[in-house]
């Protein structure tokens, strides 16, 4: 660490709380890039299904194919990105990538479905070369004492803003009727919900450029040797190792609410499309006061924290197959939402803290995979075994979404077994 660094770690740690974490001026920047372009890539979501659905004349499939775009790219974008987070420049990289995102998501109103899911997928695909150096950056711009309040506060930039991108796509969706624009925006409806997304990449490309990081590592990238060494890094760290398990099923019961979350409400509660609707916001309320608990969290036992959050992920989806009453999943998704934000802040804060600096890019590649790993095996796999249940006759008058969360719930705990690990080489 250099002594301006150094100077700079000391003079934050003497200013305060959350105010001297915002007054670390290249944090503020790469999280006020983080805020605009979120909410950017929120509207552009909601616009993707918008045109997709449009696109096909109301094809459910179509607009699934656009979420599942999302999910597949980490397979091999995310290690890469990785790579080239430890290899090159990350505030360049960064830089770079919000460049050409605000290129591609211009292109996406003048192409057709098959051009609609290959930007989308692209888009996604640069998007996982931004990720790793943005968390592998993180630690180098906030004291360590803040690393979890930084982590915490870039979860709510990412996450907070769904709610104001939908009321922003919903004006931008009806803005070309009372503007005086050119009636092929008439006739495009979605197609400033997209020059708004690239506009808020051209931000957040500002703001990144003048990030306060230091020189990367130098070095030709030979990518199967250079994914290899972080894999044999995370292979041998134990903790990273344990802390893996934990990653992936605590985000595994993400992707269980995603399978059947709507099939619970309809079909074993009894509830409408406005009760999942609620549910769906309660869980968002439980993610923002899980951010807070983190905040409040005395930081000296990280590893035991987390395995006590993953383990609350799986105790609450146990409780919402078992007792299935309306308010009691309305209460669950908050404590589930709170548990769940709890695991990925500290996993991250922890994975960024293990991992040294030359291989922290690849790391935090390695998070993001597992990330949507987590998410897609939930959605997928119990998502297939709630309809397999669904259809036959079960003991204890459980119904399908049930036995689906049951499962969920019991994976779940399995696997926080498994990161136990984390626990032991931690205290040890």
């Amino acid at each position: 660490m250099s002594v301006r660094t150094h100077q700079r770690d000391l003079g934050e740690r003497r200013a305060g709380a959350a105010g001297s974490l915002l007054r670390a001026a290249g944090y503020r920047r790469l999280l006020l890039g983080q805020s605009v372009s979120s909410l950017g890539d929120w509207v552009a979501t909601l616009a993707f299904i918008a045109a997709a659905f449009a696109l096909t004349n109301g094809d459910q499939a179509a607009v699934a194919v656009v979420l599942v775009l999302r999910l597949v790219p980490p397979i091999f974008a995310a290690p890469l990105g990785g790579v080239v987070a430890d290899r090159f420049s990350r505030r360049t990289v960064m830089v770079a990538a919000d460049l050409i995102r605000a290129v591609l998501i211009l292109l996406v109103p003048f192409t057709g479905l098959v051009g609609l899911y290959v930007l989308a997928f692209v888009h996604e695909c640069v998007s996982l070369f931004f990720l790793p150096s943005r968390d592998a950056s993180i630690p180098g711009l906030v004291p360590e004492r803040k690393l979890e309040q930084a982590n915490g506060l870039m979860l709510a930039a990412s996450y907070g803003s769904i709610p104001v991108a939908a009321a922003v796509f919903g004006v931008l969706r009806v803005a070309p009727n009372h503007l005086p624009v050119p009636g092929w925006f008439r006739s495009h409806p979605t197609s400033l919900a997209f020059v708004f997304d690239s506009a808020t990449f051209l931000f957040s490309a500002a703001m990144n450029a003048g990030l306060p990081l230091g020189r990367a590592r130098r070095g030709e990238i030979q990518l199967f040797r250079d994914l290899l060494e972080g894999v044999r890094y995370v292979v041998r760290h134990p903790a990273l190792r344990s802390l893996s398990y934990g990653l992936v099923v605590s985000m595994f019961g993400g992707g269980v609410l995603f399978a059947v979350g709507i099939g619970y409400v309809h079909q074993t509660l009894g509830g409408t499309d406005a009760a999942f609707g609620w549910l769906a916001a309660l869980w968002g309320a439980g993610m923002a006061l899980g951010l807070g608990v983190v905040r409040m969290l005395p930081g000296g036992s990280r590893p035991r924290e987390f395995l006590a959050a993953v383990v609350g992920c799986g105790l609450v989806l146990g409780v919402m197959a078992l007792a299935p009453v309306l308010w009691m999943a309305f209460l669950a998704a908050v404590a589930f939402g709170v548990a769940f934000a709890v695991a990925i802040v500290l996993a991250l804060t922890m994975a960024q803290e293990e991992a040294d600096n030359r291989v922290r890019g690849r790391v935090m590649g390695g998070v993001q995979m597992l990330f949507r790993m987590g998410l897609g095996l939930g959605a997928l796999g119990i998502g297939w075994l709630a309809d397999e249940a669904g259809e036959r006759a079960l003991p204890l008058s459980l119904d399908g979404n049930q036995v689906g969360l049951l499962a969920g719930a019991l994976l779940i705990l399995l696997g926080a077994a498994a990161a136990g690990g984390v626990l032991r080489n931690q205290t040890s």
